[in-house]
């Protein structure tokens, strides 16, 4: 019970720092923006001017800043900046189509090369479609299976593992001149996408996922709106005191 309760205390503590760097990082930005006279506000009612130190208030508002920043970094679960399962299956699904596209023209001639060696001559053989699907997930069950006591998970994987693939083709053939109906299949060797090919993908998987799951806008985009905001202070701070060299 007491496990529960500290993990409910952690999520709302979570939800109440994103949402003061959120709230703070926006003001920031308007204020600049806007180019809100920072000499002057009201304050429960009363009206505040400022008379010293003026030049410094958008320090003021950085140093403010960046203490939400780093109290809300301190609140993100533990593996926060981790894929969640949303992302971990739009990511499969990117690798998959990605790997099928790379292995396009290798797959036609796989088909070819099986029309060759199983099929008589004078019969046909059509590509369809290829297909790929990642080995890691039986690989995940297998582990678990054998290891009950650890608590493995895809992140224990090395780029290598998690990203192999197997990889066939679909095609239709005739049989004494008639289609088959269902077709067959003809398989590649495992395939294991280079580090640059998985990067490309995974930076088309956030920017993608940043519109359609949650896990980009509830753990990074609030991390760059606080920073962004806290430099745009820290330079309107410079650009105050150093006119000369800021310009």
């Amino acid at each position: 019970m007491r496990k529960v309760n500290s993990t409910l205390d952690d999520g709302g503590d979570f939800k109440k720092a994103r949402g003061f760097l959120l709230t703070y990082s926006a003001v920031v930005l308007a204020l600049w923006f806007f180019g809100a006279n920072l000499t002057a506000f009201k304050l429960m009612g009363t009206e505040i001017h400022l008379e010293h130190r003026t030049n410094s208030v958008w320090l003021v508002l950085a140093c403010l800043n960046a203490y939400f920043w780093f109290r809300f970094v301190q609140h993100i679960p533990s593996g926060g900046f981790r894929f969640d399962e949303a992302m971990n299956q739009l990511y499969d699904r990117s690798l998959a189509r990605a790997a099928v596209w790379r292995k396009h023209f290798e797959l036609r001639k796989s088909v070819q090369t099986i029309q060759n060696e199983k099929h008589p001559t004078h019969e046909k053989t059509k590509f369809n479609r290829g297909h790929a699907y990642l080995t890691c997930y039986e690989r995940l069950k297998e582990d678990r299976r054998q290891q009950p006591e650890e608590e493995i998970e895809l992140h224990d994987y090395s780029r290598e593992k998690r990203t192999e693939m197997r990889v066939s083709a679909h095609y239709n053939y005739t049989r004494a001149g008639e289609w088959i109906k269902f077709g067959d299949n003809v398989h590649l060797d495992p395939y294991i996408p280079s580090r640059s090919f998985t990067w490309t993908v995974k930076t088309y998987v956030m920017l993608k996922g940043a519109f359609i799951t949650p896990w980009f806008t509830n753990h990074i985009a609030p991390l760059l709106l606080g920073a962004l905001s806290t430099l745009i202070a820290l330079w309107s701070w410079w650009q105050i005191n150093h006119p000369n060299i800021a310009g």
